[in-house]
């Protein structure tokens, strides 16, 4: 019987190569996994990080609104506070003595002699060198830095006759923003705020340092309390922000002592003796035409009745008529009845509390 032998075959090249590779790549494998898996990780953590800085930047600069970017979307009137129509040549005047009648005082006079504890009113000089406002108010950097900041706009006529404070209804809650873009110029809106606080305080830090008396209140306020004072007379962050245009301001009105700095733009003043109107006869007399006794805004009071009767020489004689430039401050004590105009687009802060009974 004859046998067949059957001749043993080895693996084809191919098989044992493919074989060799598989044990040679689960052998790497097994011996680099350990430092791929590092380095992974520190590869993803790098993108992280990476990604979230390049998010937050982007973050940062959509939320910090700047106008140059704003330009496409809204085409302001005009760019900057200056450019906007000013009326000058109509209701600016040089301050004559015979006509404003007012001390004309330096910081360092006002605060040597206590002016703040007379009886009437003062314009200090330079009160806004040093603050921050003059550069972080300027019309591009207000909207850039304080865009979302609410405050109530109302009719300067209105606000003039019954006060920011008691506008109520009559004001309008908006944003600087809006306010500046879309309504300052194509309305009467005033914006006269009382209530304003700006993020992280930067309002109260951008009028650094503020005028004595209210500088007094936040250096040693022990001493105000110790002193007797009402604490509802004590300053307390108490400040205002105003911005209009041209012609805009608040008709004959009195309040308690008061300061008002201008830090953009120029203001007119009519000022009445505090005992001369206290016959509120006289007041209405002053302030209105008896023959038409409705209350004109101010522009068109000082067009209309300043000339007329004996308005020209009650103000001249027991009166003020004064222009307070940028950078000045226009004290008014207690009592003393007022009206403003600005000239030009004008921006400034006020304070009113905390002037009364400071010794």
């Amino acid at each position: 019987m004859t046998v067949k032998r059957t001749k043993k075959t080895s693996p084809p090249p191919s098989s044992r190569k493919s074989k060799s590779s598989d044990t040679a790549a689960t052998s790497t494998t097994s011996r680099i996994s350990k430092g791929t898996v590092s380095a992974i990780v520190v590869i993803l953590a790098l993108s992280y990080d990476n990604f979230r800085l390049r998010y937050n930047a982007s973050h940062s600069a959509s939320s910090d609104r700047s106008l140059s970017s704003k330009e496409e979307e809204v085409k302001l009137r005009y760019k900057t506070w200056e450019e906007a129509p000013a009326s000058y040549e109509e209701f600016d005047h040089d301050n004559d003595p015979s006509v404003c009648r007012l001390p004309i005082v330096t910081v360092e006079e006002w605060e040597k002699a206590r002016m703040w504890e007379g009886e009437i009113p003062v314009i200090v000089k330079n009160v806004t060198d040093g603050w921050k406002a003059l550069e972080h108010w300027t019309k591009e950097e207000l909207l850039r830095r304080y865009p979302d900041v609410v405050v109530g706009m109302g009719n300067s006529k209105d606000l003039g006759q019954t006060g920011p404070d008691q506008a109520g209804k009559a004001l309008t809650r908006t944003t600087i923003y809006d306010y500046v873009v879309n309504w300052m110029h194509s309305s009467n809106k005033y914006v006269f705020d009382r209530n304003l606080r700006l993020p992280g305080g930067g309002f109260l830090e951008d009028c650094h340092p503020y005028p004595m008396p209210t500088r007094m209140h936040e250096e040693d306020p022990d001493l105000l309390y110790e002193s007797g004072m009402p604490e509802n007379l004590m300053w307390k962050d108490h400040m205002a922000l105003t911005i209009g245009h041209d012609t805009q301001g608040l008709t004959f009105h009195r309040h308690n002592a008061a300061w008002n700095a201008v830090v953009f733009g120029a203001k007119r003043w009519i000022l009445y003796d505090a005992e001369r109107i206290s016959n509120i006869t006289r007041l209405k007399t002053m302030s209105r035409d008896i023959r038409n006794p409705i209350q004109l805004d101010t522009a068109n009071w000082i067009r209309r009745l300043y000339n007329k009767d004996d308005r020209k020489y009650e103000i001249r004689n027991y009166g003020h008529d004064c222009v307070q430039r940028a950078g000045e401050m226009m004290f008014v004590p207690r009592g003393w009845a007022h009206m403003v105009l600005n000239i030009g687009d004008t921006v400034a802060v006020v304070s009113e509390r905390g002037l009364d009974g400071v010794n």
